[in-house]
């Protein structure tokens, strides 16, 4: 948001004159505001211990009972949040500021008599980001309440809805510090009444429904953003750096270097003419946000990361997490299902596709960077290897279709972060059997495109017919797989698929430490017994191999120095300073044996298993793997 508002003279003066409103420039959202809109007012200027004040105003409603609820979940999470659990003095007031009846109906329902004479709700909203070990709320996904400082507020965990009133329109005044500035993808309607000695000021937005107020994340916080425009959508970049480490004006080149080959790699496909990123950076104390991501919307994106991160490294971690949200645009929030268009909030009807939500569009997130030159052939096939490899910690038996439409429970919740891997593996499997059936010429990419033209934002499909339609726009070969290893429960072969396009596997030699691979440890400590024990059931580097080390010996000295849980972290250092070619002697218990080892010093290594290109691939193979990755 590039404009603020002037100051009023209080929330009561804005609500009086907010049909006003209806006159003035309103937000893109806006179309014919109903003669009873839904006037909602946030107090960010008068926090009170990490919480802020909702007050909800209605008028006209001819019903003796009505209920107020706050969603369980929010369309792109895929857990029961339950953000009415968390709400505080919630109370339904009449005109002379009388309670009314109410009764709270499990975590996220207030069932309010007498309507006639409801004027209006109030309640206040905790932070979560503080809160994250107790209340599971993941940060990118719920608010931050930092007085005077930021507030990062998805409008869901603050505001909720009437029975059977999700269509009304939404009026939402945000009143808070000056010195503040807001961010985000909504276009504000504009008032200009200026007041001297006023500290605070009073942002308004109307949007069309609840679904738009749900969609529509703002970041206040100090002035630290830049707009820039990329292929015609304006991109506002916005950071919250409490220590002031990192700046909006040097991480926006890499940004715009991330969207420009996304845009290029989309061609016409154009969903939205503005684009929000909304980053905030955690100090990592005890009472800031933990979970590090994002969560996507139709026009934004709320991001969490570390403040600690180098520049380099947050621009890495910004490129996959851009990488991934932006790709959101087109699924699913343009194409989709009925249940993500008309969302229950509070009982979802989860869609059985999120293999093609989250599994194309990560799919995506990693084809755009090799077609538009940002990685090298050796980094995509490498990535593409370690998806597979990570789609083997899940159950590969299990029908994506069914785990998608039961997400919310076990055991197919547990199974949930396999849409990322072997999601995005299925899309690689069609994309190459649409480039074979089609000389190379018809990709997924090429699908999405037709898929968006035929459903769009606002004709979502139907569940049950999504294959049939795919079918119709690409080739029988397409259904016939998604049957048999989307639908059933048949594990791909992805070697068969990647030997298509002259990819096959091979074995490499890498370095490693000697008693750590990559984040795989060779050893673990007993609290039990305090002793030091390689681990079973995993692949040790050649040094260990050499020596002899079977998984469980205990390891009780090497070299005379002994070893145990308390100087575990020892073996890292000391092997640090052994020099290539020394004798080496390791003293370790095996079946209740004492046994010595003895060896001499080489440089570690691992075999890993890697994708490389067939050096006898076929002229059609090789033509195939160019249509594929641009090669």
């Amino acid at each position: 948001m590039q404009k603020t508002i002037k100051t009023i003279t209080s929330l009561l003066y804005i609500f009086a004159i907010f049909s006003l409103a209806a006159g003035c420039k309103t937000s893109q959202f806006t179309a014919e505001i109903p003669q009873s809109p839904i006037s909602v007012s946030i107090d960010l200027f008068n926090v009170v211990d990490d919480k802020v004040k909702v007050e909800v105003k209605i008028q006209d409603l001819n019903t003796d009972t009505i209920s107020y609820y706050l969603p369980k979940i929010v369309p792109g999470t895929y857990q029961n949040n339950n953000y009415g659990k968390y709400i505080e003095e919630f109370k339904a007031l009449d005109k002379q500021g009388n309670a009314l009846s109410i009764k709270k109906h499990g975590d996220n329902r207030w069932k309010i008599n007498n309507v006639s004479q409801l004027d209006k709700i109030t309640y206040w909203v905790p932070d979560t980001f503080d809160s994250e070990d107790s209340n599971h709320i993941f940060s990118p996904t719920g608010i931050n309440i930092l007085k005077n400082q930021n507030f990062v507020l998805n409008l869901y965990a603050l505001i909720g809805y009437f029975t059977d009133l999700k269509e009304n329109t939404y009026n939402v005044f945000i009143k808070y510090p000056k010195k503040l500035k807001g961010s985000t993808s909504a276009v504000e309607t504009i008032f200009k009444e200026s007041l001297e000695n006023i500290n605070y000021d009073v942002d308004f937005f109307s949007f069309k429904r609840y679904a738009d107020v749900a969609d529509s994340p703002i970041m206040y916080s100090d002035d630290n953003q830049i707009t820039f425009t990329v292929n015609g959508i304006e991109i506002l970049l916005s950071i919250y750096s409490p220590n002031k480490v990192h700046k909006a004006s040097r991480i926006m080149p890499q940004i715009e270097r991330i969207i420009r080959a996304q845009k290029n790699f989309l061609g016409d496909i154009n969903t939205t003419k503005k684009y929000s990123i909304l980053l905030y950076l955690s100090t990592l104390k005890s009472n800031d946000a933990k979970g590090f991501g994002a969560l996507e919307h139709n026009t934004s994106t709320v991001a969490v990361l570390p403040e600690s991160l180098s520049r380099e490294k947050l621009n890495e971690a910004l490129t996959d997490v851009i990488s991934h949200e932006f790709f959101h645009i087109v699924t699913p929030l343009t194409i989709h299902s009925e249940e993500i268009h008309d969302f229950n909030y509070n009982s979802p009807k989860m869609s059985e596709h999120i293999w093609l939500y989250e599994g194309t569009t990560e799919y995506f997130s990693l084809l755009f960077q090799i077609t538009q030159g940002l990685i090298t052939k050796k980094d995509f096939f490498e990535r593409l290897q370690e998806k597979i490899e990570a789609s083997k910690k899940f159950d590969d038996t299990m029908s994506f279709t069914t785990m998608s439409k039961n997400i919310l429970e076990a055991p197919y919740r547990e199974n949930y972060r396999n849409v990322y891997e072997k999601g995005a593996l299925i899309s690689m499997c069609l994309d190459i059997i649409m480039r074979e059936k089609s000389y190379g010429q018809y990709g997924i990419l090429d699908l999405v495109k037709t898929l968006s033209s035929e459903f769009g934002i606002n004709t979502p499909f139907e569940d049950k017919m999504l294959i049939n339609t795919i079918k119709e726009f690409s080739y029988p070969e397409i259904k016939d797989f998604l049957e048999k290893h989307v639908v059933g429960n048949t594990p791909i072969d992805y070697g068969a698929y990647l030997e298509k396009v002259g990819v096959i596997y091979g074995t490499e030699n890498v370095k490693s430490s000697y008693f750590i691979y990559e984040q795989q440890p060779f050893v673990k400590g007993s609290e039990s017994t305090k002793e030091v024990t390689f681990i079973p059931g995993i692949t040790y580097n050649n040094f260990l191999n050499n020596l002899g080390i079977l998984g469980g010996d205990v390891l009780l000295s090497i070299n005379d120095k002994k070893y145990n849980l308390k100087n575990i972290y020892d073996l890292f250092g000391d092997s640090n300073q052994w020099k290539i070619g020394d004798k080496i002697s390791f003293k370790i218990k095996r079946n209740e044996n004492i046994i010595t080892l003895t060896s001499t010093v080489i440089a570690p290594t691992v075999e890993k298993t890697i994708l490389q290109q067939n050096p006898n691939a076929t002229e059609k193979q090789l033509r195939l793997l160019k249509n594929w990755i641009n090669d």
